[in-house]
């Protein structure tokens, strides 16, 4: 079976034993093919067994891994809607599984699947409307985590320099307005939280490893 198809079958059946098989101290020790053959579901997903392994790089390998164990927040039945709800039909599953595959992949090891898992449980307990998932994940994935950071302490803009700010907007996080004109020429910008990027912090930043 397809990668792809792999971890829509993760999302979709049962991954109680997950979180509790497989500590984070896996992680910080040598990650060879015996030891992720033995962790469930993820062995799966990284076909490990007999011949090559299909996804040989070990750091994608602790992606996949990171976002199920956040997912796996969720009962099975949440996990295999909000697979359903995205998909829209099942022919369309493995082009969800590998739209995942491919944020993970272009995701920091730890955080970005984290908040990616945090994402999907949030569509899972209708908090977010799943057609949102795409759009907010590719935030999730395209920010600068300190930026992310400076303004989640006390959600001020004033928290974030200048110059990062044309960063959050560009991501979709902040947009500005014009607040003062000049008379010599000018003027002053007044910077607000997109509705986008307040959803991504109330949902997607808290308790971070």
């Amino acid at each position: 079976m397809k990668i792809p198809n792999e971890l829509v079958h993760a999302l979709r059946g049962p991954t109680t034993d997950l979180a509790k098989d497989v500590g984070q101290a896996i992680w910080e020790s040598t990650l060879d093919g015996n030891s992720l053959g033995k962790i469930p579901v993820v062995s799966g997903i990284l076909a490990m067994g007999e011949g090559v392994a299909a996804v040989r790089d070990r750091l994608f390998a602790r992606k996949v891994f990171e976002f199920l164990k956040g997912v796996n927040n969720l009962p099975a039945s949440e996990r295999a809607r909000v697979v359903d709800e995205i998909a829209g039909s099942e022919s369309k599953r493995e082009r969800l599984g590998e739209l995942l595959l491919d944020k993970l992949d272009r995701a920091d090891p730890v955080h970005k699947p984290q908040m990616l898992a945090k994402l999907y449980v949030a569509v899972g307990r209708r908090q977010i409307p799943a057609p949102d998932f795409d759009r907010l994940s590719d935030m999730i994935i395209n920010v600068f985590l300190g930026d992310l950071r400076d303004i989640a302490r006390r959600r001020e803009v004033a928290d974030v320099e200048n110059s990062r700010r044309f960063a959050l907007q560009a991501t979709g996080y902040l947009a500005w307005e014009i607040d003062q004109t000049y008379a010599g020429g000018g003027a002053s910008l007044k910077w607000n939280i997109t509705s986008d990027g307040g959803v991504i912090l109330d949902h997607c930043l808290t308790d971070l490893n």
